[in-house]
């Protein structure tokens, strides 16, 4: 019997250790869940909105009931209409303390003010409290951080602040590692998709300049092969007694008969050069 309450009193001992931690933890997470609310209040709030519901409507009409008699009865149709309903509901409000302001009118939490705001990605956490992005700092998150003066070892070799972060240099005779940090020895980072891109653009530039090159120099050679055939033309035209589209078959005879067979084989030639 003994033990038996002993451990009774025992269990007893640890229920109520584990009720106590719970409701610290659940306390802590309240405060942390309602920060800058200074207290909240559940009112009872009166409604008054209508609603719809089928309403049962009566029909009465004459039928031949047993016996050859007339009876009256009704059928039972519904119809939708609507009703006011008058109820009370409880809601939650929460007053936020001096410094913090609700989100919206029917907010539950509360969140800090800062007269002026934070700059550069900071965030307002406390009233007039900002909590700055990293690179940043000052009270309202607007001074540069100089990450290079910090006194820790940011880059193997030279350190380039810039605005709210620090880029790394390297020497003449080494290149920045993937890491950029690290100089090492060796080629750079391997060509991007932009690098190709621009090369493929200047191959397709030099591609399209030697074929404007190749153009203008088919219509030089055309130029040249019109001038000579015109002036073949001319000469043509000096030499026969006519036109040579106004010779006739036998006229053509004729020539090549006397002997001027050269001219007109010429005529035939150029013109065949010329077609």
């Amino acid at each position: 019997m003994g033990s038996r309450a002993e451990l009774w009193t025992l269990l007893g001992g640890f229920s109520f250790l584990l009720l106590l931690i719970s409701g610290e933890g659940a306390k802590g997470g309240f405060l942390r869940e309602s920060q800058g609310v200074c207290s909240k209040q559940t009112l009872v709030v009166p409604l008054r909105y209508n609603e719809s519901y089928s309403q049962p409507v009566y029909k009465p009409y004459l039928t031949l009931c047993a016996g050859r008699r007339i009876c009256s009865t009704y059928r039972t149709t519904y119809r939708v209409t609507w009703r006011e309903v008058r109820r009370e509901v409880q809601q939650t409000h929460a007053v936020c303390c001096q410094g913090w302001k609700k989100r919206h009118p029917g907010a539950l939490t509360c969140e800090a003010i800062c007269a002026k705001p934070c700059q550069n990605g900071g965030v307002c956490v406390r009233p007039d409290q900002c909590e700055c992005a990293p690179g940043w700092g000052g009270k309202h998150c607007h001074v540069d951080v100089d990450e290079c003066r910090t006194g820790i070892t940011l880059c193997s070799h030279r350190c380039l602040n810039t605005a709210g972060s620090f880029t790394c240099g390297c020497p003449h005779d080494l290149v920045l590692g993937l890491d950029g940090r690290t100089c090492t020895e060796g080629s750079p980072e391997p060509p991007t998709s932009a690098s190709i891109l621009s090369v493929a653009v200047r191959e397709a530039e030099k591609d399209e300049r030697a074929l404007k090159r190749e153009i203008r120099e088919l219509r030089g050679r055309l130029e040249r092969l019109e001038q000579w055939a015109s002036q073949a033309g001319a000469w043509v035209r000096a030499v026969l007694p006519m036109p040579p589209e106004e010779l006739q078959p036998e006229q053509v005879a004729e020539l090549w008969g006397r002997g001027d067979g050269s001219n007109l084989s010429a005529t035939r030639c150029c013109c065949w050069r010329r077609g």
